[in-house]
C-alpha cells in the first residue's frame, strides 16, 4: 500500500483506543472533568453496565454556549495554554481529547449551563456542531449511548454488563476517595447504588473510607500524616493483620490525582517488608501532596501513571513515613480484640451423655523432659538466644505468682506484657498484665526477636559463622558460580562462606552458627540461585539478605512442642517489649493478642 493520510474520523477512533478502553474509562474521564469544573455534587447514571447508557451530571461552573463546539473538538482545552502551564498543571484533565474520543465511538450529547446564562445549550457531534437550547440547571451533563455500536470489533471485547459495572464501581470509588469535600451519587439500572455526602471532618472522612473500601478496613486503619522536603503524605494504612491476597485495596493519589506508580508502591511495600509474607499485599489509602512542577502527569495516555522529578526522594519519603506509622502501632499494646467463643453450659444438657459434655481446660505443668525431633528442654538455652535471668529458673509446675504480687515483690512496675502464668499445649504463653490476659504465640514472637537481633548484628558486622569440618560441594550453573565471586562479601555478611571451585561448582565452607544444626545447604542453594538470577544493586542484595535473616530467625526460633519454664517465658516477654515490630512475626502473623477484662467479662456474661 502507498502512504496516505488517515481521515479525521479514523484518527479519532484510533485515539479513542488510548482513552476509552471500556465503559469505566468513560466514567473516569467524565467524572474528572466534573471535578475540574468545581462541582459540589456529581451524579453518575449507568444502564446495562454502561453498554447502553452512561450519564455524568454535575453542578459545576458549566461551559459557555460559544465554547460547546470546541469542547467536543480534538485537542481543545481551557486547562493549559503553554508548556509552562503543562509542567505545573494541577487539573486532572489537560489533553482536550476525552470528549472528542468518546464522541467518535458512541452517541454523545453534551448539555451545559453557566451560572449567569439564561438557559442551557446542548450539542451532539454526530448530528452537527450547532448548539441548541436545552433544559438544565447550572452545571454540565454528558450522556453517552451505545458505546462501540459503530465499531463491532471493539464491542465484542467488552465483558458482561455485571463485569463492566464492577469496573465502573471501582473507578467511581477511586474518584470518590480523591475528594472528600464533594458529594457523589451512583445509579445503576434505576437503582441508587451509592450516595456519599461531602465529608468535612475526620470522622466523616473515615466513614467514607470505610464505606468505599469495606472489608473492615476501618478496624485496622492507622492514620499517616508526615511532612518533609516540601512534601506531605497523609491518609490511612492497614495493619499487617488486614493484608490481602491481591493488591485490590491500594489507593494512591498525587495532588488528588489517582495514580499507579511503581516508585510510590514500592516505597509502601518496602515499609511492610518485615511484616508481610511475600504473597500478601498491604491495604492503604494515601495522598501525596507536592509541588506540581516536581511531577510529570503527562507520562501516560490515560493519565494513570506519573513521573517524579526526584523519584528517589519521593520513594524514601513514602517508605519512611509509612514505616514510622507502622512502628508506632507496633510499639503500643495491641487493642483488645473481641474473642468469640461458643457459650457452653457448665454441666451436660438434658439427654447429653457425659462423654460429649464440654471438657474443662486442663493446665499441664509437667516438668519431665519433653522432646519433639531435635527440640527439647535438654537443648542449650543459648541456642534460643533468650536473655536468661541469673536467678535459678522457676519450675513450670510451681504455682505462678499474680502480677501485682510479683511486681510488689520485686518493687517494680508491671511491664506491658505482664508476667507468664502458664504454657498452653506447648505452643502459647498465657500471661497476665494490668489490662487482662495476654496470649503469645511463642514461635512467632521468638522469630521476630531473633530476626531483629540478626539485623542489628548484620548491620554491625557481627553475625557469627561456624566453619564446616568437611566443606559441602555445591553443583551450580556458570552464572551462579560467577555470582559467588561477585557477591562474596554479601554472602560472608550473613555467615555464609562460599568459594568457587570450578566452572559449575562451589564449596560451602562456613555457615551461620544459628543454623549449624539446620538445612544450611538448602539455604546456600537458595541464596546463590537468587544472586545468579541477576540480582543487582545494593538494595536488591539487601532485600535478599533480609529474607535470609528472616529464614534464619524462623529456623532458630523455639518450636511448638518445647516446654518452657516460667523464667524462659518471662524472658521472652521482656525481649518482645524491647523489640521493634514485636506484634507480628516475620511472615505477618500476629505474635500476641490482648484480651482485656471487659472482653473476659463478656465471655462469661458478668454483670448481665
Amino acid at each position: 500500500m502507498s502512504i496516505r493520510r488517515l481521515d479525521d474520523q479514523l484518527i479519532s477512533q484510533i485515539a479513542a483506543g488510548e482513552v476509552v478502553e471500556r465503559p469505566a474509562s468513560i466514567v473516569k474521564e467524565l467524572m474528572e472533568n466534573s471535578l475540574d469544573a468545581g462541582a459540589g455534587w456529581i451524579h453518575v447514571t449507568i444502564e446495562h453496565g454502561g453498554l447502553r447508557r452512561i450519564v455524568v451530571a454535575d453542578d459545576g461552573m458549566g461551559i459557555e454556549c460559544d465554547d460547546l463546539a470546541l469542547a467536543v473538538a480534538r485537542h481543545a482545552t481551557s486547562k493549559i495554554d503553554s508548556l509552562d502551564a503543562l509542567e505545573s498543571v494541577a487539573s486532572l484533565g489537560f489533553r482536550g481529547e476525552a470528549l472528542a474520543s468518546i464522541a467518535s465511538v458512541s452517541q454523545l450529547t453534551l448539555t451545559s449551563r453557566t451560572a449567569d446564562a439564561d438557559r442551557a445549550y446542548a450539542i451532539s457531534p454526530a448530528s452537527g456542531d450547532t448548539p441548541r437550547p436545552a433544559a438544565l440547571d447550572r452545571g454540565t451533563r454528558v450522556e453517552v449511548r451505545e458505546l462501540f455500536a459503530r465499531i463491532p470489533a471493539r464491542r465484542k471485547f467488552l465483558r458482561a454488563p455485571a463485569t463492566e459495572f464492577a469496573h465502573i464501581r471501582k473507578a467511581f470509588n477511586q474518584l470518590a476517595l480523591s475528594r472528600f469535600d464533594i458529594g457523589f451519587v451512583l445509579h445503576h439500572d434505576g437503582t441508587e447504588v451509592a450516595r456519599i455526602a461531602p465529608a468535612h471532618d475526620a470522622d466523616a472522612m473515615q466513614q467514607r473510607v470505610d464505606t468505599l473500601i469495606g472489608g473492615a478496613f476501618g478496624d485496622h486503619a492507622v492514620a499517616v500524616d508526615e511532612q518533609a522536603a516540601g512534601m506531605r503524605l497523609c491518609g490511612w494504612i492497614a495493619t499487617p493483620g488486614f493484608s490481602r491476597g491481591q493488591a485490590d485495596r491500594q489507593y494512591s493519589y498525587v495532588n488528588h490525582r489517582p495514580i499507579r506508580d511503581k516508585v510510590f508502591n514500592h516505597g509502601v511495600r518496602l515499609a511492610y517488608r518485615d511484616l508481610l509474607h511475600n504473597q500478601r499485599h498491604p491495604a492503604y489509602v494515601l495522598y501525596l501532596m507536592l509541588d506540581p512542577r516536581q511531577v510529570d502527569v503527562n507520562a501516560h495516555p490515560a493519565k494513570a501513571e506519573v513521573r517524579f522529578r526526584e523519584s528517589r526522594l519521593v520513594h524514601d519519603f513514602v517508605f519512611r513515613s509509612v514505616g514510622r506509622a507502622l512502628a508506632a502501632v507496633e510499639a503500643k499494646p495491641h487493642a483488645a480484640r473481641e474473642v468469640e467463643l461458643p457459650v457452653s453450659a457448665a454441666a451436660p444438657a438434658a439427654g447429653q451423655t457425659p462423654s460429649s459434655a464440654p471438657v474443662p481446660l486442663q493446665h499441664s505443668f509437667d516438668t519431665r523432659p519433653h522432646t519433639q525431633g531435635s527440640a527439647g528442654v535438654a537443648q542449650s538455652r543459648a541456642a534460643y538466644a533468650f536473655q536468661m535471668p541469673t536467678a535459678p529458673p522457676t519450675p513450670a509446675s510451681a504455682p505462678a505468682e499474680s502480677v501485682p504480687a510479683r511486681a510488689q515483690a520485686h518493687n517494680e512496675a508491671i511491664p506491658p506484657l505482664g508476667y507468664a502464668l502458664a504454657q498452653l499445649h506447648d505452643i502459647y504463653i498465657l500471661a497476665q498484665n494490668r489490662e487482662g490476659l495476654v496470649l503469645v504465640d511463642m514461635h512467632a514472637a521468638h522469630e521476630r526477636v531473633l530476626y531483629e537481633q540478626l539485623k542489628q548484628e548484620y548491620s554491625a558486622g557481627r553475625i557469627q559463622s561456624k566453619s564446616l569440618l568437611v566443606p559441602e560441594t555445591l553443583s551450580i550453573s556458570e552464572q551462579e558460580a560467577a555470582a559467588i565471586e561477585t557477591h562474596a562479601e554479601a554472602l560472608a555478611a550473613v555467615g555464609l562462606e562460599i568459594t568457587r571451585a570450578g566452572p559449575t561448582s562451589g564449596l560451602l565452607r562456613a555457615v551461620p552458627a544459628l543454623l549449624a544444626n539446620e538445612d544450611y545447604v538448602a539455604l546456600a542453594y537458595d541464596m546463590v540461585g537468587e544472586l545468579g538470577e541477576g540480582l543487582r544493586g545494593p538494595q536488591g542484595v539487601r532485600d535478599r539478605i533480609d529474607d535470609v535473616l528472616a529464614d534464619m530467625g524462623c529456623k532458630a526460633a523455639v518450636k511448638a512442642g518445647r516446654r518452657l519454664t516460667l523464667d524462659e517465658m518471662n524472658a521472652l516477654l521482656r525481649d518482645m517489649e524491647h523489640t521493634d515490630r514485636a506484634g507480628h512475626c516475620n511472615h505477618g502473623r500476629p505474635s500476641w493478642v490482648q484480651v482485656d477484662m471487659a472482653g473476659l467479662d463478656r465471655l462469661f456474661m458478668r454483670g448481665k
